[in-house]
């Protein structure tokens, strides 16, 4: 929560940190049905990103993240090695 007791909200110039790692800037952002619609530019310059997720606050690196990205997979979802089949004859 929030120090004034309400929950944060992601606000122009805060920085966004993808799965991958790369991190941009919201230059514009807005709250919609499915997420936060928004427009950033990576910390360079170079590029920029438009996007619509659910984002939450990660206090540890200061910065927005995908909140599907500290989901963890579920057990019936997650992928397991192959094991080979012998064939008898």
């Amino acid at each position: 929560m929030h120090p004034e007791g309400m929950a944060r909200l992601p606000q122009a110039g805060e920085p966004i940190v993808l799965v991958d790692g790369r991190r941009f800037v919201v230059a514009e952002i807005q709250n919609g049905v499915r997420g936060w619609w928004f427009l950033a530019t990576a910390q360079d310059g170079n590029s920029t990103l438009q996007g619509n997720l659910r984002l939450e606050w990660d206090s540890q690196s200061q910065a927005w993240r995908s909140a599907a990205a500290h989901v963890a997979t579920p057990r019936s979802m997650s992928t397991a090695p192959q094991t080979r089949l012998k064939h008898v004859d």
